[in-house]
Parts: structure tokens; C-alpha cells; sequence
């Protein structure tokens, strides 16, 4: 038995078929979108944290046992949502063990559907703590919203509890709720220059896969039109063979 050989049309739609799939990388890096850079222009916390006999200073207020920090600066990631947020100013009290204690450097992180509080923590007499963590924040709650380059972060009465560290240092009965507002403003990043070879090579490949295209196309009209001639050819061929007949004799 014979072996069957694939035909021309055959061959050509293997050969369309592998050409596209070494293209197909060059179509999906160029269809990656670039990353957003969000910046945030304005953060605000209302924290009812229970803070009697507390003097703030900076932008830090206190007012009948709550707490706002206003002004703070930072970066934001809206999907997860991620970041952090820092204040100017700090807090001045006495804490649960007799130690006039200071509170500087007001730090909001978030991390997802958790958030946390930090600050550099000074007792008096004591070494410096920096940004320990002194109360988390449930954030299952806040809300993400955007419009055009804005995104907006809000969280009201978010439930907040003081850490192991947090319950060292704090004033008695340092919990509550938290309120918080973040804007921050987004912009996508550009494209990073490529050096001058890259460049040139980036360049090429993009004046090489329209060429390619169009030598797969000829190639293919090619192929299918050489298979066309074949077939004729071994037609006429089979024509012009003459009648094999029968001898009568016995």
C-alpha cells in the first residue's frame, strides 16, 4: 500500500496555521495595558478612638475624645485596594501604665479588606519604636468608586481594635470606629524608552509582521495556484492515454 502524501491545500493551511501561532505573542504583548500610577492628593480619618487628656498638634485634632487627621499624602492601588497614607503631627499623652508617651508620624496602611495604624512611638525615657502598628481597621466594608482620573476610597464606621503593641502604649480604652476618606488621583504610566538598538529592532518588527503577513498570503495564492496547474496537468494527461481494450481472442 501506498503512502498518502498530504495534498498542497493541506500543506498550505499547516504552514498559515504555524505562521500565525508565532505571530500571536507579538499580538498579545502589544494588547497589554499599561499600569496606573494613583497618587493620593487627600486622606482624612475621624477615629473615635476613646482619647481623653491627649494633646494633638500638626494636622492632627482632638475633640472630645476623637481623633482626625486631615492632610495626608500618599499612594494608592484601587483594585485590592492596597497602599498607604502619612500625616504631619502628633499626639501627647499619658498611657495606661503612668509613661507620658508621643505619638509622631500618622500612618494609614491598607491592604485589601484590612487596614492598620501606625506610628513612631516615643516613651518618655524609653528608646523610639517606629511605625509600630497600634490598631487594625476592618475595612470589609469601605467602598471604592471612580470617575475619570479620580478614585475615592470611603469607609464609615469602620470597627478598629488595638494591637498587642497598640494596648502597651495606648490610653485606656483605645478602640471605637473609624471614618476615612482617601482621593487620589490616577495617571497611566508611559512606556519605558528602550535603548537605540532596542529601538531600531522594535522598529523592524513592527514594518516585519505586516510583511509577513502579505509573503503568507502570496504564498498561499502560490501554492493553491500550482496545485490548480497540477491538477490539470495530470487530467489532461489521463485524456490523452488511449482506451485500453479487451482482446477477443480466446
Amino acid at each position: 500500500m501506498q503512502a498518502r502524501h498530504l495534498g498542497v491545500n493541506a500543506r498550505s493551511a499547516i504552514l498559515v496555521i504555524a505562521l500565525a501561532a508565532a505571530l500571536l505573542p507579538v499580538t498579545a504583548i502589544s494588547a497589554q495595558a499599561a499600569p496606573r500610577t494613583c497618587t493620593v492628593s487627600e486622606a482624612k480619618l475621624v477615629w473615635d478612638a476613646g482619647a481623653s487628656d491627649v494633646q494633638a498638634s500638626g494636622s492632627v485634632t482632638a475633640d472630645d475624645s476623637t481623633l482626625t487627621f486631615e492632610e495626608g499624602k500618599g499612594v494608592l492601588e484601587p483594585v485590592a485596594p492596597a497602599g498607604s497614607a502619612s500625616f504631619d503631627g502628633s499626639l501627647v499623652y499619658t498611657n495606661t501604665a503612668g509613661v507620658k508617651t508621643t505619638l509622631s508620624a500618622p500612618t494609614l496602611v491598607l491592604d485589601g479588606e484590612r487596614g492598620s495604624l501606625l506610628f513612631d512611638v516615643q516613651p518618655e525615657g524609653a528608646d523610639q519604636m517606629p511605625q509600630a502598628p497600634l490598631a487594625t481597621i476592618d475595612l470589609r466594608a469601605a467602598a471604592v468608586s471612580e470617575a475619570g482620573d479620580t478614585v475615592n476610597l470611603d469607609g464609615v464606621a469602620a470597627t478598629t481594635e488595638p494591637t498587642a503593641e497598640g494596648r502597651e502604649v495606648l490610653w485606656s480604652g483605645a478602640s471605637g470606629t473609624l471614618d476615612l476618606a482617601v482621593a487620589a488621583t490616577c495617571t497611566t504610566a508611559e512606556p519605558a524608552a528602550a535603548p537605540a538598538g532596542d529601538e531600531a529592532d522594535a522598529g523592524g518588527t513592527g514594518i516585519l509582521v505586516p510583511v509577513i503577513v502579505v509573503g503568507v498570503a502570496a504564498l498561499l495564492a502560490t501554492l493553491l495556484a500550482v496545485g490548480s496547474v497540477q491538477r490539470r496537468k495530470r487530467n489532461s494527461a489521463r485524456a490523452a492515454q488511449p482506451e485500453m481494450v479487451d482482446d477477443p481472442r480466446p
